[in-house]
């Protein structure tokens, strides 16, 4: 069977959460994954990685809001 990924993958983590709160604060307003500046999605496009994971893709519940 032939993949396009390597046999030992590199793939960069990155929470989420944290991103985008620090992404709000350099750009003084809200971002979203909508609305993440291209820039910065060429920033991750030119790392040398196989992929990138997005951790913590969810929609929080109230619960999960209010444990914060």
């Amino acid at each position: 069977m032939e993949t396009l990924w390597s046999r030992r993958p590199v793939i960069y983590e990155i929470n989420t959460w944290v991103w985008l709160n620090a992404l709000s604060h350099h750009y003084k307003q809200a971002i979203t994954l909508g609305t993440v500046p291209v820039e910065q999605w060429d920033a991750l496009a030119s790392l040398s990685v196989d992929a990138v994971w997005l951790m913590g893709v969810w929609e929080r519940s109230p619960e999960g809001i209010r444990i914060a």
